[in-house]
């Protein structure tokens, strides 16, 4: 089964502070990460057709089918982590209009409650693996 990759704004404080997380918590190593600057998402967009222009979110794609954005992506990745995350689920019960609303309104308003970095960090060494 081929890794889930997970596409992030590389520049985004909020994003950076998960992607890290996720490399922690992601113990069956099934995740990889590349921001959506990266040519790992030109790829993507080409193998998929995938619009990424007017997007302001974290894509999830399992290099098969077309990307998930929105709030897919975090019901998708809670799936990867399984064990206690997957208690997460419950929220699938709130309509997925709904929770995409929340997330472009967290989405929109991240560089103004967070900040925005100059450049893309480096990953840690122990999990340079993971990013693309």
């Amino acid at each position: 089964m081929k890794p889930l990759i997970v596409f992030y704004d590389g520049y985004c404080v909020f994003c950076n502070f998960w992607v890290r997380n996720l490399c922690r918590w992601d113990t069956k190593d099934r995740l990889r990460f590349a921001s959506l600057e990266s040519p790992k998402a030109k790829e993507m967009v080409v193998a998929t057709g995938f619009d990424l222009s007017n997007l302001d979110s974290v894509l999830i794609w399992d290099q098969q089918k077309s990307p998930l954005a929105e709030s897919a992506v975090v019901f998708e990745v809670v799936g990867v982590l399984g064990g206690f995350w997957r208690v997460l689920m419950i929220f699938k019960a709130i309509p997925e209009p709904l929770l995409n609303w929340i997330y472009r309104g967290i989405a929109k308003r991240r560089y103004n409650w967070f900040g925005k970095l100059d450049q893309c960090p480096l990953p840690e060494t122990k999990f340079k693996h993971k990013f693309l």
